[in-house]
């Protein structure tokens, strides 16, 4: 732990990030113990290699014996945060499983009643990035499920009706009036302008984007970054009872992963 710390904390790559009712000098002030203490040194980041997204889906199968319910978890690799497509593929994703309101869930849980929650999500960082959609059903729900997740995702791409992008607008739009009244907020929302090196007004650029969308865009982003045929399928559950009946979904034989 310790050759680990003297390798690679150092101030050349930290961020101090400050909110609340104070000056600069103030501040700095405060730190500048930390910064006569704290000497920089080069810190050498190793290279990440990003795998691609698998050329075709495949399910794989974790089996508890017994189980009473099976996780499932869908992904790929995706975006990084510092992609200009990155903010119109969060967007995209908004109402397809990026809310309560979104599709995955409306048909899972409101009209299935086969879990408590059911989303997607499009995370990114400075170097890549994932979308992954997840639920925990019920177990004699589970092909019917996984099945939902792909079927849902592929008539996503197909048709955008204009009801989806408004209310996509409606809720985007209408929520950044309450995202950043904190100082926990404010403070989060600096954490991400020198993470990923965005300006100032990137809120406003973003709010920009969304006020502009169209199906005709949402429909090119969703098809550019949300593919089905090219995600891995990973479910944990009873496979005695499941792993043959998976068969069904049409992502050929599931792949049963053994210790």
């Amino acid at each position: 732990m310790k050759a680990f710390y003297e390798k690679y904390f150092s101030p050349s790559v930290a961020r101090l990030l400050v909110t609340g009712n104070l000056n600069r000098e103030k501040v700095e002030s405060a730190f500048s113990a930390l910064s006569q203490k704290w000497q920089a040194k080069e810190v050498i980041i190793p290279e990440l290699k990003v795998p691609e997204a698998p050329q075709k889906s495949a399910i794989y199968f974790v089996n508890v014996p017994g189980a009473k319910q099976s996780v499932i978890s869908i992904g790929a690799p995706s975006l990084p945060r510092t992609s200009p497509d990155y903010y119109p593929a969060v967007v995209a994703n908004y109402k397809l499983g990026g809310s309560f309101n979104g599709l995955f869930n409306l048909i899972l849980r409101e009209e299935k009643g086969f879990t408590y929650g059911a989303r997607s999500n499009i995370s990114g960082s400075n170097d890549y990035g994932i979308f992954s959609a997840s639920s925990e059903v019920r177990t004699n729900s589970t092909l019917e499920s996984v099945t939902i997740f792909k079927t849902e995702m592929e008539k996503y791409r197909e048709n955008m009706p204009q009801e989806y992008i408004d209310f996509t607008k409606n809720a985007l739009i209408k929520s950044n009036a309450l995202r950043f009244e904190t100082i926990g907020s404010l403070l989060s929302m600096l954490n991400i302008m020198s993470s990923y090196d965005l300006p100032v007004d990137y809120v406003k650029q973003e709010e920009a984007y969304v006020r502009t969308l169209t199906p005709e865009k949402q429909l090119e982003i969703t098809r550019k970054y949300i593919d089905p045929t090219r995600m891995y399928y990973v479910v944990v559950g009873d496979a005695n009872t499941q792993l043959k009946e998976l068969e069904k979904v049409g992502l050929g034989k599931p792949i049963l992963v053994k210790d």
